[in-house]
């Protein structure tokens, strides 16, 4: 049995087009940037967080005045998750460790402008630092990312910072 395809005008130009479009497909898939993958830092000995706070400015004292177990939550209530989007903002993510337990450790900032009680709090789990915050003691304070320029530097916290149990809740349990 033989088959004759004829070849017309609008099958050559269909062809034509099509094989125009699968090289352009290749060329763009080819050429699109990859996504970056998130640094990582080291944060396994006090001297390796002490210098990844002061890599943006901040002076401690560099001893932790307070070092702890704690568990991110399996799921985010409301607290954690807004708490994530700040990890997000400054190039974390918490979400891949919920349900683990990390090591917490706070550090006394000593040269906030214009605040006297501003701790550096930083989240490791397995020499590995997920993210962390900087927060002002008192009642009305603030909590904002590392960077002295972040998003919320210095904006004074709001809703309820005491969601979730002591165990779970970095936001709670940075500032306390």
């Amino acid at each position: 049995m033989f088959i004759s395809l004829k070849a017309n005008k609008k099958r050559i130009i269909a062809f034509l087009v099509l094989v125009c479009v699968v090289i352009a497909a290749c060329f763009l898939l080819q050429n699109k940037e990859k996504p970056t993958e998130p640094q990582e830092f080291y944060g396994g000995t006090n001297e390796e967080r002490v210098l990844f706070l002061k890599s943006f400015g901040w002076e401690i004292d560099e001893e932790a005045i307070e070092t702890r177990e704690v568990m991110i939550p399996e799921t985010f209530n409301e607290v954690y998750a807004t708490y994530n989007d700040m990890q997000l903002a400054q190039g974390f993510d918490l979400k891949p460790y919920a349900g683990y337990k990390c090591m917490q450790y706070k550090y006394l900032v000593t040269n906030y402008p214009s605040e006297n009680e501003v701790y550096a709090t930083l989240l490791v789990y397995d020499k590995l630092i997920l993210g962390g915050d900087l927060a002002c003691a008192e009642v009305d304070g603030f909590m904002h990312g590392f960077a002295k320029d972040s998003a919320a530097y210095g904006e004074k916290r709001t809703g309820d910072n005491n969601a979730g149990s002591s165990e779970s809740s970095a936001p709670e349990s940075s500032v306390g």
